[in-house]
Protein backbone atom coordinates (compact mmCIF):
# COMPACT_ATOMS: atom_id res chain seq x y z
CA UNK A 1 0.00 0.00 0.00
CA UNK A 2 1.66 3.19 -1.18
CA UNK A 3 -1.19 5.68 -1.00
CA UNK A 4 -4.14 6.96 0.97
CA UNK A 5 -7.49 7.26 -0.77
CA UNK A 6 -8.70 10.38 1.01
CA UNK A 7 -12.33 11.56 0.83
CA UNK A 8 -13.49 14.84 2.34
CA UNK A 9 -17.19 15.41 3.00
CA UNK A 10 -18.37 18.92 3.85
CA UNK A 11 -21.99 18.91 4.97
CA UNK A 12 -24.53 21.19 6.61
CA UNK A 13 -25.61 20.55 10.17
CA UNK A 14 -27.82 22.93 12.10
CA UNK A 15 -26.73 21.50 15.46
CA UNK A 16 -23.11 22.58 15.09
CA UNK A 17 -22.30 25.27 17.63
CA UNK A 18 -19.07 25.66 15.66
CA UNK A 19 -17.54 23.69 12.76
CA UNK A 20 -16.67 20.08 13.60
CA UNK A 21 -14.24 17.68 11.90
CA UNK A 22 -14.39 13.90 12.21
CA UNK A 23 -11.51 11.73 10.96
CA UNK A 24 -12.84 8.38 9.72
CA UNK A 25 -10.82 5.16 9.31
CA UNK A 26 -12.62 1.82 9.23
CA UNK A 27 -11.59 -1.82 9.02
CA UNK A 28 -8.07 -1.51 10.39
CA UNK A 29 -7.96 -5.33 10.70
CA UNK A 30 -5.07 -5.14 13.16
CA UNK A 31 -2.80 -8.19 12.96
CA UNK A 32 0.96 -8.92 12.86
CA UNK A 33 0.78 -8.09 9.14
CA UNK A 34 -0.19 -4.48 9.88
CA UNK A 35 3.17 -2.84 10.45
CA UNK A 36 3.82 -0.17 13.05
CA UNK A 37 4.88 2.07 10.16
CA UNK A 38 1.45 1.74 8.57
CA UNK A 39 -0.28 2.44 11.89
CA UNK A 40 1.97 5.46 12.35
CA UNK A 41 1.05 6.78 8.90
CA UNK A 42 -2.66 6.51 9.73
CA UNK A 43 -2.10 8.36 13.01
CA UNK A 44 -0.08 11.04 11.20
CA UNK A 45 -2.83 11.43 8.60
CA UNK A 46 -5.36 11.84 11.40
CA UNK A 47 -3.22 14.47 13.15
CA UNK A 48 -2.77 16.44 9.93
CA UNK A 49 -6.54 16.88 9.63
CA UNK A 50 -6.81 18.50 13.09
CA UNK A 51 -9.96 16.52 13.90
CA UNK A 52 -12.29 17.12 16.80
CA UNK A 53 -13.01 13.36 16.88
CA UNK A 54 -11.55 10.16 15.41
CA UNK A 55 -14.06 7.50 14.37
CA UNK A 56 -13.36 3.78 13.72
CA UNK A 57 -16.65 2.03 12.82
CA UNK A 58 -15.67 -1.59 13.41
CA UNK A 59 -13.18 -4.34 12.53
CA UNK A 60 -10.43 -2.76 14.57
CA UNK A 61 -8.97 -6.27 14.98
CA UNK A 62 -8.69 -8.88 12.24
CA UNK A 63 -9.09 -11.83 14.62
CA UNK A 64 -8.68 -12.19 18.36
CA UNK A 65 -5.68 -14.51 17.99
CA UNK A 66 -3.80 -11.49 16.64
CA UNK A 67 -3.63 -9.91 20.09
CA UNK A 68 -2.89 -13.04 22.13
CA UNK A 69 0.78 -12.08 22.47
CA UNK A 70 1.63 -9.26 24.86
CA UNK A 71 3.77 -7.66 22.16
CA UNK A 72 0.90 -7.36 19.68
CA UNK A 73 -1.61 -6.34 22.33
CA UNK A 74 0.65 -3.55 23.57
CA UNK A 75 1.32 -2.45 19.98
CA UNK A 76 -2.42 -2.06 19.39
CA UNK A 77 -3.06 -0.31 22.70
CA UNK A 78 -0.11 2.03 22.18
CA UNK A 79 -1.45 3.05 18.78
CA UNK A 80 -4.93 3.70 20.17
CA UNK A 81 -3.41 5.70 23.01
CA UNK A 82 -1.60 7.78 20.40
CA UNK A 83 -4.90 8.43 18.61
CA UNK A 84 -6.49 9.44 21.91
CA UNK A 85 -3.81 12.10 22.31
CA UNK A 86 -4.88 13.60 18.97
CA UNK A 87 -8.64 13.67 19.66
CA UNK A 88 -11.36 11.66 21.40
CA UNK A 89 -11.29 8.30 19.61
CA UNK A 90 -14.61 6.49 19.28
CA UNK A 91 -14.77 2.88 18.09
CA UNK A 92 -17.59 0.43 17.42
CA UNK A 93 -17.51 -3.34 17.01
CA UNK A 94 -17.47 -5.19 13.70
CA UNK A 95 -17.77 -8.87 12.84
CA UNK A 96 -14.01 -9.50 12.90
CA UNK A 97 -13.81 -8.21 16.46
CA UNK A 98 -15.62 -11.39 17.57
CA UNK A 99 -13.55 -13.88 15.54
CA UNK A 100 -11.05 -16.43 16.65
CA UNK A 101 -9.47 -18.86 14.19
CA UNK A 102 -10.73 -22.41 14.63
CA UNK A 103 -7.63 -24.52 14.07
CA UNK A 104 -9.61 -27.66 14.96
CA UNK A 105 -11.37 -27.49 11.59
CA UNK A 106 -9.79 -28.06 8.20
CA UNK A 107 -8.91 -24.99 6.13
CA UNK A 108 -11.54 -23.93 3.63
CA UNK A 109 -11.16 -21.61 0.65
CA UNK A 110 -7.61 -20.43 -0.14
CA UNK A 111 -6.29 -21.86 3.10
CA UNK A 112 -8.66 -19.93 5.35
CA UNK A 113 -9.70 -21.61 8.57
CA UNK A 114 -13.30 -21.41 9.77
CA UNK A 115 -14.09 -19.01 12.59
CA UNK A 116 -15.33 -19.54 16.07
CA UNK A 117 -17.03 -16.77 17.99
CA UNK A 118 -15.66 -15.36 21.23
CA UNK A 119 -16.87 -12.58 23.49
CA UNK A 120 -14.38 -9.69 23.12
CA UNK A 121 -15.18 -8.29 26.60
CA UNK A 122 -11.54 -8.45 27.83
CA UNK A 123 -10.17 -6.30 24.98
CA UNK A 124 -13.17 -3.95 25.23
CA UNK A 125 -12.26 -3.36 28.87
CA UNK A 126 -8.59 -2.80 28.10
CA UNK A 127 -9.35 -0.33 25.32
CA UNK A 128 -11.84 1.57 27.44
CA UNK A 129 -9.23 1.94 30.18
CA UNK A 130 -7.15 4.10 27.82
CA UNK A 131 -7.37 7.87 28.13
CA UNK A 132 -9.70 9.47 25.58
CA UNK A 133 -10.46 6.16 23.80
CA UNK A 134 -14.01 4.77 23.82
CA UNK A 135 -15.07 1.40 22.41
CA UNK A 136 -18.87 1.37 22.21
CA UNK A 137 -20.83 -1.86 22.53
CA UNK A 138 -24.49 -0.83 22.25
CA UNK A 139 -23.48 2.18 24.29
CA UNK A 140 -22.85 5.89 23.82
CA UNK A 141 -20.17 8.56 23.91
CA UNK A 142 -21.55 11.99 24.71
CA UNK A 143 -20.14 15.42 25.41
CA UNK A 144 -21.43 18.97 24.94
CA UNK A 145 -21.10 18.80 21.13
CA UNK A 146 -21.82 15.23 19.99
CA UNK A 147 -23.87 12.16 20.79
CA UNK A 148 -22.41 8.97 19.31
CA UNK A 149 -24.14 5.59 19.59
CA UNK A 150 -22.19 2.42 18.73
CA UNK A 151 -24.57 -0.30 17.57
CA UNK A 152 -23.26 -3.87 17.75
CA UNK A 153 -24.56 -6.24 15.10
CA UNK A 154 -24.46 -9.59 16.86
CA UNK A 155 -22.52 -12.64 15.64
CA UNK A 156 -25.88 -14.24 14.87
CA UNK A 157 -26.57 -11.39 12.45
CA UNK A 158 -23.45 -12.38 10.51
CA UNK A 159 -24.48 -16.07 10.59
CA UNK A 160 -21.13 -17.15 11.94
CA UNK A 161 -22.12 -18.74 15.24
CA UNK A 162 -21.45 -22.20 13.77
CA UNK A 163 -17.73 -22.99 13.95
CA UNK A 164 -18.04 -25.19 10.84
CA UNK A 165 -19.01 -22.17 8.77
CA UNK A 166 -17.02 -21.51 5.63
CA UNK A 167 -16.60 -17.80 6.40
CA UNK A 168 -19.15 -16.80 3.77
CA UNK A 169 -21.56 -14.71 5.81
CA UNK A 170 -25.03 -13.85 4.58
CA UNK A 171 -26.28 -11.11 6.86
CA UNK A 172 -29.69 -11.67 8.43
CA UNK A 173 -32.13 -8.75 8.32
CA UNK A 174 -34.46 -10.35 10.89
CA UNK A 175 -31.60 -10.71 13.39
CA UNK A 176 -30.66 -7.04 12.93
CA UNK A 177 -34.25 -6.04 13.66
CA UNK A 178 -34.23 -8.26 16.74
CA UNK A 179 -30.96 -6.69 17.91
CA UNK A 180 -32.39 -3.19 17.40
CA UNK A 181 -35.55 -4.00 19.37
CA UNK A 182 -33.33 -5.00 22.30
CA UNK A 183 -31.75 -1.53 22.45
CA UNK A 184 -33.30 0.75 25.12
CA UNK A 185 -35.40 3.32 23.26
CA UNK A 186 -33.78 6.18 25.20
CA UNK A 187 -30.53 5.52 23.29
CA UNK A 188 -32.20 5.91 19.89
CA UNK A 189 -35.02 8.41 20.26
CA UNK A 190 -35.90 11.78 21.83
CA UNK A 191 -32.26 12.82 21.56
CA UNK A 192 -31.04 16.33 22.34
CA UNK A 193 -31.44 18.62 19.35
CA UNK A 194 -28.43 20.84 20.04
CA UNK A 195 -25.85 18.08 19.47
CA UNK A 196 -24.56 16.35 16.36
CA UNK A 197 -25.92 12.81 16.55
CA UNK A 198 -24.05 9.95 14.89
CA UNK A 199 -24.69 6.19 14.89
CA UNK A 200 -21.82 3.81 14.19
CA UNK A 201 -23.06 0.64 12.48
CA UNK A 202 -20.35 -1.59 11.06
CA UNK A 203 -22.26 -3.21 8.21
CA UNK A 204 -24.38 -0.91 6.02
CA UNK A 205 -25.94 -3.83 4.19
CA UNK A 206 -29.50 -3.36 5.55
CA UNK A 207 -29.35 0.35 6.36
CA UNK A 208 -31.25 1.19 3.18
CA UNK A 209 -34.20 -0.92 4.37
CA UNK A 210 -36.98 1.45 5.51
CA UNK A 211 -37.89 -0.52 8.64
CA UNK A 212 -34.29 -0.68 9.82
CA UNK A 213 -33.33 2.87 8.85
CA UNK A 214 -36.33 4.17 10.83
CA UNK A 215 -34.52 3.24 14.05
CA UNK A 216 -31.90 5.88 13.20
CA UNK A 217 -34.26 8.70 12.19
CA UNK A 218 -33.09 10.77 15.18
CA UNK A 219 -29.47 10.69 14.00
CA UNK A 220 -27.82 13.18 11.67
CA UNK A 221 -25.52 10.54 10.19
CA UNK A 222 -24.84 6.84 10.28
CA UNK A 223 -21.22 5.81 9.66
CA UNK A 224 -20.30 2.30 8.51
CA UNK A 225 -17.39 0.34 7.08
CA UNK A 226 -17.37 -3.38 6.23
CA UNK A 227 -17.89 -3.07 2.47
CA UNK A 228 -14.18 -2.50 1.69
CA UNK A 229 -15.08 -0.09 -1.13
CA UNK A 230 -16.55 -3.05 -2.97
CA UNK A 231 -13.03 -4.45 -3.52
CA UNK A 232 -12.65 -2.02 -6.44
CA UNK A 233 -8.97 -1.47 -7.28
CA UNK A 234 -7.68 2.07 -7.97
CA UNK A 235 -7.34 1.43 -11.70
CA UNK A 236 -11.15 1.10 -11.86
CA UNK A 237 -12.09 3.36 -8.98
CA UNK A 238 -11.15 6.54 -10.84
CA UNK A 239 -13.46 6.11 -13.83
CA UNK A 240 -16.13 3.62 -12.76
CA UNK A 241 -18.70 6.06 -11.32
CA UNK A 242 -21.16 3.93 -9.43
CA UNK A 243 -22.18 2.96 -5.92
CA UNK A 244 -21.73 -0.68 -6.90
CA UNK A 245 -18.66 -2.68 -6.03
CA UNK A 246 -17.25 -5.89 -7.43
CA UNK A 247 -18.03 -7.80 -4.23
CA UNK A 248 -18.69 -7.02 -0.58
CA UNK A 249 -18.87 -8.95 2.71
CA UNK A 250 -22.35 -10.08 3.66
CA UNK A 251 -23.62 -10.04 0.09
CA UNK A 252 -23.42 -13.12 -2.10
CA UNK A 253 -24.17 -11.15 -5.27
CA UNK A 254 -21.61 -9.76 -7.67
CA UNK A 255 -21.71 -5.99 -8.14
CA UNK A 256 -23.68 -5.23 -4.95
CA UNK A 257 -25.27 -1.80 -4.43
CA UNK A 258 -24.03 0.69 -1.82
CA UNK A 259 -20.68 -1.06 -1.54
CA UNK A 260 -18.45 1.87 -2.48
CA UNK A 261 -17.12 4.45 -0.05
CA UNK A 262 -19.37 7.47 -0.22
CA UNK A 263 -22.14 9.65 1.19
CA UNK A 264 -25.63 8.26 0.54
CA UNK A 265 -28.10 10.75 1.97
CA UNK A 266 -27.14 10.71 5.64
CA UNK A 267 -25.36 7.33 5.40
CA UNK A 268 -21.56 7.44 5.18
CA UNK A 269 -19.82 4.24 4.10
CA UNK A 270 -16.07 4.17 4.66
CA UNK A 271 -13.59 2.21 2.61
CA UNK A 272 -11.21 -0.09 4.43
CA UNK A 273 -7.80 0.72 5.84
CA UNK A 274 -6.93 -2.93 5.09
CA UNK A 275 -8.87 -4.28 2.11
CA UNK A 276 -7.50 -7.84 2.03
CA UNK A 277 -6.87 -8.81 5.63
CA UNK A 278 -4.33 -11.17 7.15
CA UNK A 279 -7.05 -13.75 7.79
CA UNK A 280 -7.49 -14.12 4.02
CA UNK A 281 -4.28 -16.20 4.10
CA UNK A 282 -3.20 -16.92 0.53
CA UNK A 283 -5.05 -13.91 -0.85
CA UNK A 284 -3.60 -11.30 1.46
CA UNK A 285 -0.77 -10.45 -0.98
CA UNK A 286 -3.45 -8.72 -3.07
CA UNK A 287 -3.71 -6.06 -0.38
CA UNK A 288 -0.67 -4.36 -1.91
CA UNK A 289 -2.92 -3.29 -4.81
CA UNK A 290 -5.28 -1.28 -2.61
CA UNK A 291 -4.80 2.08 -0.88
CA UNK A 292 -5.56 2.87 2.75
CA UNK A 293 -9.00 4.46 2.75
CA UNK A 294 -9.49 7.42 5.07
CA UNK A 295 -12.07 10.22 5.16
CA UNK A 296 -13.00 13.40 6.97
CA UNK A 297 -16.49 14.62 7.72
CA UNK A 298 -16.57 18.40 8.18
CA UNK A 299 -19.81 19.88 9.49
CA UNK A 300 -20.91 23.49 9.75
CA UNK A 301 -23.92 25.76 9.17
CA UNK A 302 -22.87 26.84 5.70
CA UNK A 303 -26.18 27.01 3.76
CA UNK A 304 -24.39 26.03 0.55
CA UNK A 305 -23.72 22.60 2.03
CA UNK A 306 -27.39 22.31 2.97
CA UNK A 307 -28.21 22.36 -0.74
CA UNK A 308 -25.34 20.19 -1.89
CA UNK A 309 -22.60 18.64 0.25
CA UNK A 310 -19.08 19.20 -1.06
CA UNK A 311 -17.24 15.93 -1.68
CA UNK A 312 -13.59 15.85 -2.70
CA UNK A 313 -11.57 12.71 -3.43
CA UNK A 314 -7.85 12.34 -3.99
CA UNK A 315 -4.91 9.98 -3.64
CA UNK A 316 -2.09 10.99 -1.32
CA UNK A 317 1.33 9.47 -0.85
CA UNK A 318 1.92 7.73 2.45
CA UNK A 319 5.08 9.83 2.68
CA UNK A 320 3.27 13.12 2.11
Amino acid sequence: MKTFYDIRYRAYNQNCKKPLCFFLASDIHFSPSITSETLGKIASAAKSKHPDYIIIPGDLIDYLDAIDSNHELLRLLSWLENLGEIAPTIISLGNHDFYRINHNQKPKFFGRYPWKIENPAPIIGQINSLTNVHLLNNSIYEDNRVYVFGFTQSPDYYNLADSSDTNIAIEDRSIMLHDLREIPSKLLSNLQKNKVKIALIHSPFHLFDEEISAYFDNFDFTISGHSHNGAVPPILNDFWRSDRGISAPGNAKLFPEHARAGLYGNHIICGAATTISDSARKLKFLNAAFPINIATLELDKNPLHARKPDIHKKYESLNH
